[in-house]
């Protein structure tokens, strides 16, 4: 339930337009909403399913890699070549092609777009640039969890949860978005990993409480931003690294409120299991 969640609002995300979001308050408000934490959950998710497969599953590095490359980088890969020859298609129509001409649209040369694919830029087709990420997360989990002890497993996770935010906003801003998407989501996919979902449907009740209060700090945010404070250095800092948390604990509400409401949420809970296919 909680994936249909988290697809049905990076759906809801992407329907907005520059201008609409120009031209009206509210479809920019729930722009900035919604982005601020929708991959974050979906990625939060992903280390949680990723943790409890491995629970059951002690598969040697070539088929672990095999098997995770066709569920993650075969449909991130052919849906991209399938849209490219959707808009070279499209392209052969005079009328289309002056339309798309100067846009993010426009043509591009199968070099070009080969190169913006691998920066995880694809001007098609933005939101794959999630596929391979988690692609490279799930293998670095896995490398993780071949430490001597899984107590030492864990402490690399957590390590990488309080580092990964702090280099994102240190040092992430002028990267490409391959690396930049790896530090500024990885928290959430790490934090995934250690957190059992056992522990969440036990502490559901506080944890729902939580990510109330976290949603709420956030609309305060997006409602009067402390622009002046994010711009001094090391308040800047400290404000973004809590950024990181305050979304943290907003997705785990909504995993908490929906183990506190799953017996209403089946039709979602449908709807989550074909997350791939929607997603695309």
């Amino acid at each position: 339930a909680a994936r249909g969640i988290g697809l049905l609002l990076v759906i809801y995300g992407h329907t907005f337009r520059d201008s609409m979001r120009a031209a009206a308050a509210w479809c920019d408000f729930s722009y900035v909403l919604v982005y601020r934490f929708h991959v974050s959950l979906l990625f939060l998710l992903s280390g949680m399913g990723y943790a409890l497969a491995a629970r059951h599953s002690s598969l040697p590095a070539g088929p672990f890699v095999r098997k995770k490359a066709r569920a993650l980088l075969l449909p991130w890969f052919s849906y991209s070549v399938l849209i490219y020859l959707a808009f070279w298609l499209v392209q052969l129509v005079p009328q289309a092609r002056a339309l798309l001409a100067g846009s993010a649209y426009q043509l591009l040369s199968p070099a070009q777009y080969a190169g913006l694919l691998l920066r995880n830029e694809n001007p098609y087709s933005f939101h794959l640039w999630y596929l391979p990420t988690l692609f490279w997360f799930t293998l670095a989990a896995w490398a993780l969890d071949r430490l001597p002890a899984p107590a030492q497993a864990k402490a690399a996770k957590l390590a990488l949860c309080l580092l990964l935010p702090g280099c994102y906003t240190l040092f992430c801003a002028r990267w490409v978005w391959t690396l930049k998407s790896i530090f500024q989501q990885g928290v959430f996919f790490f934090l995934g990993c250690v957190f059992p979902p056992e522990t969440l449907e036990r502490r559901a009740v506080p944890l729902a409480l939580l990510g109330t209060g976290c949603g709420a700090v956030i609309l305060l945010e997006l409602l009067c931003p402390p622009t002046a404070l994010y711009a001094a250095a090391g308040i800047g800092l400290l404000l973004s690294w809590a950024d990181f948390y305050i979304t943290a604990g907003l997705c785990l509400g909504i995993l908490a409120a929906c183990f506190l409401l799953r017996s209403r949420l089946q039709p979602l809970a449908r709807f989550g299991r074909r997350t791939m296919l929607f997603y695309l």
